[in-house]
């Protein structure tokens, strides 16, 4: 694999440098702005566009099967590919004023260098304390599959080429892969967007790239209303449910934290099913302690409906379960008849943003048998990938509720929606920078 940089003023003008060098072939990796110049750190030079692009330099001939027949294949979850993903053309994007080309691919180039550093450490003979066999095998690991994403981009990127698709919608396509979302959900959409986008704004590169955005928000269901109080002035009630180590337990404290702290009025409860852990008990206690709010501990139906019914009075009624594996039948048992009894209840399935997505479709089909209302995505601040989010949206339909990206509580946790999530996505905010 043959790895360049370059510089130019301009995406335009780096495209052409690429594709005179290493070919229609080549892909883009990564880009970022960067300033050379006079000035102390370049401070006061210009600023221009700094491009990793690469070219697999033995590419093999790939069995790519008609792009038709890929949309008609099953997902995991049964549902028709075709039918998944529906765009309209979206409203006049805004123009934005000095926007530059840069693509963001969620700092791809340096985790290549920081795998490139560590391999050339072994080669020198540093070793770290670490079992050495393991780490090799994990680089190795590492980067075939870097090496195979760089491969299958050039194999797609070229038969969009073939396609005559302009150079602004490959670069996106590219960027889309990289940052997780399953090849043929972002050909779908850069192929809808080749149709529909104005044919004199396609030279425009932040055009375009908002363009994508918001035909990608359509696909997005957002559920921002999760605690809300119902109108029949029962209590809303909420169950949080998920594998082992996604964050349910805290995510909860967060929520309860939050909503204290933007309605002092409201009444709260909270109650844990989770007696498996001793320390989840005490965990949740001690949150219920500082943020002032009761709490009750239950271990089956009759005491289910006892705690619900010493909350009646309550505006919102938060419910934490022990983690279970999704592939541990008796554990979904127990829960689902316990569950089965209060069909009222709003049930969020908590997954961490940095399970593969394979994954993440087995964990939620498995839960999918309790009925599930939305999903809590945990743990961005430890992800780079953002696109397992997008097409776990897009295979399952359930809308997106919270994001957290930490562990303080309450502070790091935010309602979901749309916007956010398409820039940690495209990165559109530096579009405005």
């Amino acid at each position: 694999m043959q790895v360049k940089k370059y510089t130019a003023s301009n995406m335009q003008e780096a495209i052409r440098q690429i594709k005179e060098d290493l070919g229609p072939r080549a892909i883009i990796i990564s880009t970022r702005k960067v300033r050379k110049g006079s000035g102390a750190f370049g401070m006061f030079g210009k600023q221009i566009l700094e491009v990793t692009a690469a070219r697999d330099e033995t590419p093999k001939a790939a069995e790519i099967k008609n792009y038709n027949g890929l949309l008609k294949q099953q997902t995991n979850s049964g549902s028709d590919y075709e039918n998944e993903i529906a765009f309209n053309a979206p409203k006049e994007p805004r123009r934005l004023n000095g926007g530059d080309n840069s693509v963001q691919f969620n700092n791809l180039q340096e985790d290549i260098g920081e795998l490139k550093e560590l391999v050339q450490d072994m080669r020198k003979g540093y070793r770290r304390q670490v079992n050495d066999d393991a780490t090799i095998s994990h680089l190795r690991y590492e980067l075939s599959e870097l090496k195979n994403i760089v491969k299958s981009l050039v194999t797609q990127s070229s038969e969009l080429r073939s396609g005559d698709m302009h150079d602004n919608l490959i670069a996106l396509f590219q960027q889309l892969c990289f940052n997780g979302v399953e090849d043929r959900f972002a050909r779908r959409l850069i192929e809808e967007v080749h149709k529909k986008i104005p044919k004199k704004e396609i030279d425009n590169f932040s055009y375009v790239k908002i363009y994508v955005a918001r035909m990608f928000m359509q696909v997005l269901r957002i559920d921002g209303n999760l605690t809300e109080k119902k109108k029949d002035k029962e209590p809303q009630i909420v169950t949080f449910l998920g594998p082992t180590g996604v964050g349910k337990t805290t995510t909860l404290a967060k929520i309860a934290g939050t909503e204290k702290i933007a309605h002092p009025k409201k009444k709260i409860g909270l109650i844990t099913l989770d007696t498996f852990r001793i320390a989840a008990v005490q965990q949740l206690q001690e949150y219920a302690r500082i943020i002032k709010l009761p709490v009750r501990v239950v271990n089956d139906a009759k005491q289910m409906k006892n705690a619900i019914r010493e909350f009646r009075s309550k505006d919102l009624i938060l419910i934490d379960t022990a983690g279970r594996s999704q592939r541990d039948e008796v554990q979904m048992s127990e829960l689902r008849d316990i569950l089965k009894e209060f069909p009222s209840f709003r049930n969020l399935l908590v997954l961490s943003s940095t399970t593969k997505d394979s994954d993440l479709s087995e964990i939620t089909k498995r839960f999918s048998t309790l009925r599930l209302d939305g999903v809590v995505f945990t743990k961005l601040d430890e992800s780079t990938n953002y696109g397992s989010i997008f097409n776990h949206t897009i295979r399952f339909k359930l809308p997106l509720t919270y994001l957290t990206t930490g562990q303080n509580v309450p502070d790091d946790i935010e309602t979901a929606s749309r916007e956010r999530l398409i820039d940690l996505l495209l990165n559109i905010s530096s579009l405005e920078s």
